[in-house]
């Protein structure tokens, strides 16, 4: 973006310690939570508060959750009749936080010791509203490996039009930032975090921490990232939803690029027609030059 806005009001870790909301939606999450909560539990800044948002689990998560908390004011627990899916329980969590901070961690992920600490500080230095951060994964034998997130600092609304970037487990985001894009968009199977990360560039210049502030467990058959379809339909719903601003503010080839990387992406989860129809949208923008 070439202007900023006015810069909002943001609230000073150095001057006094701000609350923060760490959300966490779970579903059928008992074998991982608990490790998820220990993380939290041991971070360095203390004033925080954990809210899991149980999306309709039928094994013992709740049980589990029920447990820590009863050791642990600082943990609630909100519970879904039904499963939602992960977008609509972490704006259950966001709705309900109490903090002016709200930072994410999925059920099955661990952060670091600094995590919270280091984020807060690199807000602070900057007065930033949106910072994420590096991260490890757990690789499918166990070992960690750098992930090598993007570093993308400043006004990266262009940037994010033209590939994904943050994900949830690395963001801390002003809770009014999050009330300014109206909250999360229940709506996308898939990348969601991308979506909400090019919706709060828009308004937002990001910060980046390069330590990497937590663990990102790829091992599960069940993330969605395994599921490779419905990864192709979450890609192609954040570029149908965002076509207008690619193309003006990155160029229709960059269109034309996420049109090819979408039926890739589908040629690899086995659904040739829908590849298939993304290849012929993509010979159509090619012929058909837009303003």
């Amino acid at each position: 973006m070439n202007s900023a806005p006015p810069a909002p009001a943001v609230v000073n870790p150095r001057a006094r310690e701000p609350l923060v909301s760490v959300v966490i939606p779970a579903f059928n999450r008992d074998a991982t939570i608990a490790a998820a909560l220990r993380s939290v539990q041991a971070q360095t800044y203390s004033n925080w508060e954990a809210i899991v948002v149980d999306d309709g689990s039928c094994d013992g998560t709740v049980r589990t959750v029920e447990r820590y908390r009863g050791g642990d004011a600082r943990i609630r627990l909100i519970r879904h009749a039904e499963n939602r899916g992960a977008q609509a329980a972490r704006n259950t969590g966001i709705r309900d936080a109490r903090g002016s901070w709200i930072a994410f961690l999925d059920s099955d992920d661990r952060w670091m010791r600094d995590s919270l600490r280091v984020r807060l500080e690199a807000a602070a230095a900057r007065r930033l509203n949106v910072v994420h951060s590096q991260a490890y994964q757990r690789c499918g034998d166990g070992s960690l490996a750098l992930y090598e997130l993007r570093p993308l600092e400043g006004w990266i609304y262009r940037e994010l039009l033209c590939e994904p970037g943050p994900v949830f487990q690395g963001l801390l985001v002003a809770k009014e930032a999050l009330e300014t894009i109206g909250g999360l968009d229940e709506s996308i199977v898939a990348l969601q975090e991308w979506d909400t990360a090019i919706r709060l560039a828009k308004h937002y210049p990001f910060g980046f921490v390069q330590s990497p502030t937590f663990i990102w467990d790829r091992r599960g058959e069940e993330t969605i990232t395994s599921d490779r379809g419905r990864d192709a339909r979450g890609y192609e719903q954040v570029v149908r939803k965002h076509t207008d601003a690619i193309v003006s503010q990155a160029g229709p080839q960059i269109l034309s690029r996420h049109y090819a990387t979408i039926a890739m992406r589908y040629l690899a989860a086995g659904e040739k027609s829908e590849a298939f129809r993304c290849l012929r949208a993509l010979r159509r923008f090619r012929r058909e030059p837009r303003p």
